[in-house]
């Protein structure tokens, strides 16, 4: 082992800087020889890659928050103000009641909060809802705290705004279960709430994805491999760290934008306005790499 990491170490210094434009940074990266070398000599410990429950297991992995750290609280506070400037929520309540499903380390919900809003923050995630509570300690905010699938939220004409922000569905092996979530939204709303949900336009995806992506990422060599299966995009992340390797996966569902809206349309929303990224853009269906659906209660 110490062998091998000698190796691998050596010929990092060695390695030319590599530019993976995807990254918009520099890395450092392993050779194939040196990945070959380590998957056969580590000590392997592999998370299931085929599992329906992948999201169970990839969110509750102390690497999804580097893997993701470049989405931080800057571009939170801009979604937010997006979000609460196009829905004019605020002009009809003052404290707005939120509920943000699938929150991950709460940066959305933090922001949310200073902007004098009242939020619950929802995620199956142990590990995550305990990065939202330290977040929300740093900022001094108070949030309201639930760990709970998403196929099973109860609430009753509870919140003014319900918000699923970067792509935090269609995980689900079975379409049931995203029309279950969307009718649990439903019913969780007050009468003239809205819904925000945030996709990934399913189009731009089609055209710009990268098949394979590799960088180091604070000692560790990450791997990400994706292809469009049926009508899902999965990814397989390989990762190598001391010696020991993990794979991690994610599968998301590629609804078009029309997909979305008559999916919404079923459960009884009344679509009011579409966005196309974070900075409030108008909803393109060739170029704009987001969908976000505002959809209000009847």
């Amino acid at each position: 082992m110490v062998k091998l990491l000698t190796k691998m170490i050596k010929t990092l210094k060695e390695q030319p800087l590599l530019h993976d434009q995807s990254l918009s940074q520099t890395h450092l990266l392993p050779t194939q020889q040196d990945l070959l070398a380590a998957q056969q000599d580590a000590t392997l410990e592999r998370v299931p890659v085929e599992t329906s429950e992948w999201f169970a297991l990839w969110f509750n992995s102390p690497i999804y928050l580097k893997l993701y750290e470049h989405r931080n609280f800057k571009e939170a506070e801009k979604t937010v103000e997006t979000i609460l400037r196009y829905s004019t929520i605020q002009a009809r309540c003052a404290s707005p009641k939120v509920l943000d499903i699938a929150c991950g380390a709460g940066r959305h919900a933090v922001a949310f909060a200073e902007k004098g809003c009242s939020v619950t923050a929802n995620d199956l995630s142990p590990m995550l809802l305990q990065e939202a509570r330290r977040l929300a300690e740093q900022h001094h905010v108070k949030l309201t705290f639930l760990q709970k699938d998403m196929r099973e939220i109860d609430f009753s004409q509870d919140y003014d705004l319900v918000v699923q922000l970067f792509t935090s569905f269609g995980y689900f092996e079975e379409p049931d279960d995203d029309k279950r979530v969307l009718e649990n939204v439903y019913r969780a709303l007050k009468s003239g709430g809205i819904y925000v949900l945030d996709f990934f336009n399913a189009t731009y995806v089609r055209k710009n994805y990268k098949p394979l992506t590799k960088r180091m990422l604070d000692g560790i060599y990450v791997s990400e491999e994706r292809k469009i299966v049926g009508d899902s995009i999965k990814k397989v992340i390989t990762l190598v760290e001391n010696g020991k390797l993990k794979r991690f996966m994610e599968s998301v569902r590629l609804y078009s934008h029309t997909e979305l809206i008559e999916q919404l349309s079923a459960v009884g929303f009344c679509i009011v306005g579409i966005l196309g990224d974070y900075d409030g853009a108008l909803f393109d269906p060739d170029s704009s790499p987001r969908v976000i659906i505002f959809a209000e209660k009847a």
